[in-house]
């Protein structure tokens, strides 16, 4: 296999506030053949790892406005603990050092200022470490489900070898155990329901009043509303034809049971309101920086700008929210533009 190709599938990032650095880290890391982003900002950065990765290796730098490199690879860790975080820092302090390591928060330091040279072997070490880590944490994901498979089919087993010992010692008691049959069925659903929504919050991330979970839902905690991450656009890699058809997507993705749900429904207006973030830092499907969008942190770039609702206006015409100025409007049902989409909700007792 090509080298070059072999070290793209790798995302480096780096985060530093001196511009200067991550212009030559970008050049320097894309002409050994990694993919590299950059950003200035930690809280971005924290971004990209939980939503654009995955991220192989992160450069952090320690000193930078609004959140030390520290807490940033304290939050990287939690969210996507294979991703190999090295810290850069124009002040060694040997004490820090030490302690950070014993935390395991960080696998290299790179003193500045950086001889980059030195840092493509740090790199290739951190990619080395990052197949180690990302192999280990599928080997234990594979051993849990393993173990959860075992014990529920071990219970099954009990259970159903019970159930025809009762049967042959007492034909008269057939309705009673019926009755266990399907009692103990709808236990083993509850259990089995319980034990996903488990491991959804076990994976899950929070992004201030909202919970993003790896299912391709996220919850508005605050509203007890849970989103799709994705829109139809994102999904289905085109716009809804007109208000009718984004109406219809509901069926279809309740039958395809989307995050595990049959409940999904068309948001009204006054919800779609709800999930509007005035910062507007998020893209729409035409990666336009001169409109940017009003999704949430927890929404996925890449959607609609004009999201139908259910609110119907007369017989010929429905309303829909339009995530650039934030605000909704009223439009024939049969609009067919590019720039629509729609994107399902569910509410959570």
């Amino acid at each position: 296999m090509n080298q070059t190709k072999e070290k793209t599938k790798y995302k480096i990032l780096v985060v530093d506030d001196e511009k200067k650095i991550l212009i030559v880290a970008r050049k320097i890391f894309r002409s050994a053949g990694y993919d590299v982003e950059v950003c200035l900002d930690p809280e971005e950065a924290a971004e990209i790892v939980a939503n654009r990765g995955p991220v192989a290796v992160l450069f952090a730098d320690d000193r930078m406005p609004g959140m030390r490199g520290t807490e940033l690879l304290e939050q990287v860790k939690r969210v996507s603990p294979s991703t190999v975080r090295v810290l850069t820092t124009a002040y060694y302090d040997q004490q820090l050092i030490e302690d950070i390591v014993n935390k395991g928060e960080a696998f290299r330091f790179v003193k500045k200022p950086i001889d980059f040279n030195k840092v493509l072997k740090v790199i290739r070490e951190c990619v080395e470490q990052y197949e180690v880590n990302r192999k280990s944490l599928d080997f234990q994901n594979s051993i849990k489900n393993l173990t959860h498979d075992n014990h529920t089919l071990k219970e099954e087993t009990e259970e159903l070898s019970q159930k025809i010992s009762k049967l042959k010692k007492k034909i008269t008691m057939v309705m009673a155990l019926a009755v266990l049959v399907i009692g103990a069925a709808a236990v083993f659903n509850f259990y089995g329901e319980f034990q996903r929504q488990e491991i959804l919050r076990e994976t899950s991330v929070t992004l201030g009043d909202w919970i993003v979970y790896d299912n391709g839902t996220a919850l508005d905690s605050v509203n007890r509303l849970m989103w799709m991450t994705q829109d139809f656009r994102n999904i289905e890699r085109r716009y809804p034809a007109s208000w009718e058809e984004a109406r219809d997507w509901v069926q279809l993705m309740n039958a395809k049971r989307f995050g595990g749900y049959r409940d999904w429904r068309v948001p009204a207006i006054e919800e779609y309101k709800l999930t509007f973030d005035s910062d507007r830092t998020r893209l729409a499907f035409d990666k336009n920086k001169d409109y940017p969008v009003g999704y949430p942190k927890a929404f996925q770039d890449g959607g609609g700008y004009g999201y139908w609702a259910m609110d119907e206006v007369g017989d010929e015409s429905a309303k829909y929210f339009f995530f650039a100025g934030g605000y909704d409007k009223t439009a024939p049902k049969d609009y067919n533009s590019p720039t629509m989409s729609v994107r399902l909700v569910r509410t959570v007792k």
